[in-house]
């Protein structure tokens, strides 16, 4: 949860100015901008599933890449790590019982 846990963190304060510098406007950004401004901050890709829930559209990743609880454990993730400390997070883990809120690996990166 750590690892997954920072990674959230760097995708809100890091991740966020810089699609906004580079695309202009707002979410919803391309699963391709998102990838390319990750690599370019050199983030931990491992779980840029929660950027694509973050900051791209929902329902395009909806049946394509996730399923719809898919998505919502994962934005259920993200508001855990944005609002609660760390026993918040582990209790989020303990509950959902595969530890990373939605049991993706998207590779790459290490932590």
């Amino acid at each position: 949860m750590f690892g997954k846990k920072a990674a959230i963190k760097q995708y809100r304060k890091h991740l966020q100015n810089a699609l906004l510098q580079r695309y202009g406007g707002g979410a919803p950004y391309s699963v391709a901008q998102v990838d390319r401004t990750i690599e370019d901050l050199k983030l931990n890709r491992r779980y840029a599933h929660y950027a694509y829930v973050m900051y791209c559209d929902n329902q395009l990743l909806q049946g394509k890449e996730f399923s719809e609880k898919q998505i919502n454990d994962m934005q259920d993730t993200i508001t855990t790590v944005a609002s609660g400390g760390i026993l918040t997070a582990i209790g989020l883990s303990l509950v959902s019982g595969d530890g990373d809120g939605g049991g993706f690996d998207a590779g790459g990166g290490g932590e």
